[in-house]
């Protein structure tokens, strides 16, 4: 074994120890020695990442990508460098580069989820994280990130889905179980904000102070009308989310996975952003029609039950 291997093996043991700084050292040596060689600036920038020399881990990733240009790894650590130091900016920058290289590449998705929720776009941080995850379903990192994302956003059934699944990979996670209470309390919250009695009255308590009575006295015909009443708003309900449906399933997501594909190829067919772009627009106003109409049959149905369900409240006793 020459010289050479034995000092790298060295580095590489320290590495492993943790040893960082000790691991610099030896690096340096070799390197003084042998010259620039890309596996050892590739170790350099692991143990300047390690050691927070963030500007120094950046520097050797570049130099390494530049040296191996169709290397996707060296701008996907680049990419990381860059959300540790908050440039998300020059993050995404790298990272599509690192995309272009590997289009499989699981890690240089994840990094740009990071990215763009750093640079506050949760949407394009959920759909980074979704690729991620589609070329690699046990990521753990990546259903707890895209699980924080849908947290940010009060989606608490998507959030619950992730942090869930992050769990069954590493029941172990500490960070999933702390997400997963969160999004319980915010349940618990968002519950008590749509209480029709307002915050100060919690409805579980009500039979139990005698203060109200459970359900509003009718006659049958009465029941019979607002049972006839129901059934035309709920039909409502169906076929507004039918139409919704319809239009996402077979217009909106088609034009929206064409947009994303003419994005990601972007440099390569810089044409087909803008024809993507506008025949997805032109699909908005049908789905917007169909959301507005979905959205307001809903809110009739809520105002019905809650004229029918709240209770006639009593004088104290």
């Amino acid at each position: 074994m020459s010289s050479y291997e034995k000092q790298k093996q060295e580095a590489m043991q320290l590495i492993k120890q943790g040893q960082f700084e000790e691991a610099m050292n030896v690096l340096e040596a070799v390197i003084s020695e042998q010259g620039t060689q890309i596996d050892l600036l590739d170790l350099q920038g692991m143990c300047s990442f390690r050691l927070g020399h963030y500007e120094q881990a950046a520097a050797c990733y570049a130099q390494s990508a530049e040296l191996d240009p169709k290397n996707a790894t060296p701008l996907t650590n680049l990419g990381a460098v860059y959300n540790r130091m908050k440039r998300p900016a020059e993050a995404l920058g790298v990272l599509r580069k690192a995309i272009h290289r590997d289009k499989k590449k699981v890690d240089a998705y994840y990094n740009m989820g990071i990215a763009h929720r750093q640079a506050g776009d949760s949407a394009l941080a959920i759909s980074a994280y979704k690729e991620a995850i589609k070329i690699n379903p046990q990521l753990e990192q990546a259903h707890l990130n895209i699980a924080n994302v849908y947290l940010d956003q009060k989606n608490t059934v998507m959030a619950t889905t992730h942090y869930q699944t992050a769990l069954t990979i590493n029941p172990g996670l500490d960070s999933a179980k702390r997400g997963l209470k969160k999004t319980k309390e915010l349940e618990l919250e968002k519950r008590q904000q749509n209480n029709p009695f307002g915050r100060l009255v919690d409805p579980s308590q009500l039979a139990h102070k005698k203060t109200a009575s459970a359900i509003k006295s009718m006659t049958e015909a009465e029941r019979n009308k607002d049972r006839q009443e129901v059934i035309r708003l709920v039909k409502g309900i169906r076929n507004a989310a039918r139409h919704v449906s319809e239009e996402v399933r077979e217009k909106m997501e088609p034009a929206l996975l064409a947009l994303t594909r003419a994005v990601i190829d972007g440099e390569q067919h810089p044409e087909l952003i803008s024809e993507t772009h506008d025949a997805f627009q032109a699909e908005l106003p049908r789905f917007e029609e169909g959301h507005r109409y979905l959205k307001r049959s809903v809110l009739e149905l809520r105002g019905h039950e809650e004229v029918m369900n709240t209770p006639e409240i009593d004088s104290p006793e």
